[in-house]
């Protein structure tokens, strides 16, 4: 089961939840250094890096209706 979080592969640590920041701008945290990263199109594999940190994560996208 891919994405579950129930092993180390794939733990939580390594993902962040997209948010609309004050400005309107789609934001994640980074999962091991909390730095806010506003972005306006993710990859295709939908990860980002950390520009602080460095740390790799994958992004759980805000689905909006």
């Amino acid at each position: 089961m891919s994405g579950c979080g129930s092993c180390s592969a794939c733990s939580i640590g390594d993902k962040a939840r997209e948010y609309i920041n004050f400005f309107g701008e789609s934001t994640v945290k980074c999962p091991e250094c909390e730095t806010e990263i506003t972005f306006k199109d993710l990859p295709k594999n939908n990860k980002l890096t950390c520009p602080s940190c460095g740390a790799v994560f994958k992004v759980i996208r805000l689905l909006l209706n």
